[in-house]
């Protein structure tokens, strides 16, 4: 109080030296006066700087056509300068803080964040953080069809038939930046059936959702509702029962079925109690097999018996019928034949024959002749001397050896021109009994196939 006092008796003495009329006096005086009241003012509200204690909001200004903003913007804090009363009375409402977006097209972008108080005699000192960073999308709208989701069951001998459901409207406009919209899988409207005996109309909120089913915040749906109905009906009685397939017609003569399959085994059927007790299994319709030499799949739909309801998630059962031919076997005595023999050298087989069992259709047996099959020996890498050899057999397709007897043949070699000896003949064994042979070699059959001697 003592250097105020002081202060104050030089500035008098200032006045009375420096003014001489009464107006100069005056305006002096005035201007004396003011400062007394800065200097007063200034010692009773001196000033400071501060953080200001709340976050402040960040809107968006000048964002271009076409574009929405797909991120969130963080509130930012400032420092404040002024005199302290100032800066005691300010609150949140007194800032505005804002990103001009001019010229800014879609992208992920820094841009400096600008903060304004409403009184002239504080000051923004800092903001922190000084630029945020901004997420634009291209505005992008699409159609997305609603899709009711059952939260719960009707009361139990009733059910909701799902088939039916239906919304109104089935379709909304889902519109929003275009990431977000990517992320939309879904436009859910939840309906609860709890303690539902009849038919539940009701009109829910819409929510988009993505593919694991959480809600995607940043878009909009146009309309934000929808009317949906769900039809409730009661259940009578139900009970599982296997699926018969049904066949008509017989196959190709030395042909049989040998396995019929269906699809689903079983199904679950619906009906008054009375008229379920006489039902234990559903017939398909007849699946024509009339003269068939191959396999036959088909889809069948299902007899539904009288009062009975069928209650598959397929309107049709899949059979499928494996058609084979009748195998028969036959034992053949195969003649062995000497195959590349050097023309310098003879060779004798100690067993002129092999007994060869084949198996395959018993048509394709019977078309058997001499010379089908014969028993090949290989003497390309035989020197002079005894071998033990295991012949090759050679038979047409559509058969199979199933043994020879015996597996080996005793071959001997000798140096020495061939004697030319009369070929033999083997007479052919087979299903019928002896079949005479040719007078002339006969042509093998074609497409002969060759198999090692098998036990």
């Amino acid at each position: 109080m003592k250097a105020r006092s002081q202060h104050i008796r030089w500035l008098v003495i200032s006045r009375r030296l420096l003014t001489r009329s009464l107006g100069i006096r005056f305006l002096v005086a005035l201007a004396l006066s003011a400062l007394v009241w800065a200097g007063l003012t200034l010692d009773r509200n001196p000033n400071a700087q501060e953080l200001f204690n709340d976050d402040i909001s960040v809107n968006v200004v000048n964002l271009g056509p076409n574009l929405v903003l797909a991120s969130q913007i963080e509130p930012v804090r400032v420092s404040i300068q002024g005199p302290k009363v100032n800066i005691a009375r300010l609150t949140m409402r007194d800032f505005v803080a804002r990103v001009d977006l001019t010229s800014i097209g879609s992208g992920n972008q820094q841009v400096p964040v600008i903060v304004e108080v409403s009184d002239p005699a504080v000051e923004i000192v800092r903001i922190t953080p000084a630029t945020v960073s901004v997420t634009i999308d291209p505005f992008e709208v699409r159609a997305i069809e609603v899709t009711a989701r059952l939260e719960s069951a009707p009361v139990i001998g009733f059910r909701a038939e799902l088939n039916e459901v239906a919304a109104n409207p089935a379709i909304v406009q889902v519109s929003g930046g275009a990431s977000d919209i990517a992320e939309v899988a879904e436009v859910i409207a939840n309906v609860s059936l709890d303690g539902a005996t009849r038919e539940v109309s009701t009109q829910t909120l819409l929510v988009p959702v993505n593919r694991q089913g959480d809600e995607i915040t940043n878009v909009i749906i146009d309309p934000q509702t929808a009317q949906v109905s769900v039809p409730v009906t009661r259940i009578t009685s139900r009970k599982r029962v296997p699926v018969v397939p049904e066949i008509d017609g017989n196959v190709a003569a030395g042909f049989f079925i040998s396995q019929i399959s269906i699809t689903p085994t079983t199904v679950e059927i619906e009906g008054q109690p009375e008229a379920l007790e006489r039902v234990n299994s559903v017939s398909t319709s007849d699946l024509a097999v009339s003269g068939a030499r191959a396999d036959i799949e088909a889809e069948v739909t299902f007899s539904e018996p009288s009062d009975i309801t069928v209650l598959s998630e397929r309107p049709t059962a899949r059979v499928v019928v494996v058609v084979q031919p009748l195998n028969d076997t036959a034992t053949i005595q195969a003649a062995v034949v000497i195959e590349n023999l050097p023309s310098t050298q003879v060779a004798r087989v100690a067993e002129p024959s092999v007994q060869v069992v084949v198996g395959g259709a018993a048509e394709v047996l019977r078309l058997i002749r001499v010379g089908d099959i014969v028993a090949e020996v290989d003497a390309s890498n035989l020197g002079p001397g005894k071998h033990k050899v295991r012949p090759v057999i050679t038979v047409p397709l559509g058969i199979e050896v199933a043994r020879v007897e015996p597996l080996s043949v005793t071959v001997n070699i000798e140096s020495g021109a061939p004697l030319n000896p009369a070929p033999r003949i083997t007479p052919l064994v087979g299903p019928g009994g002896a079949v005479a042979p040719a007078q002339e070699p006969p042509k093998p059959s074609p497409t002969p196939v060759k198999t090692s001697a098998a036990g």
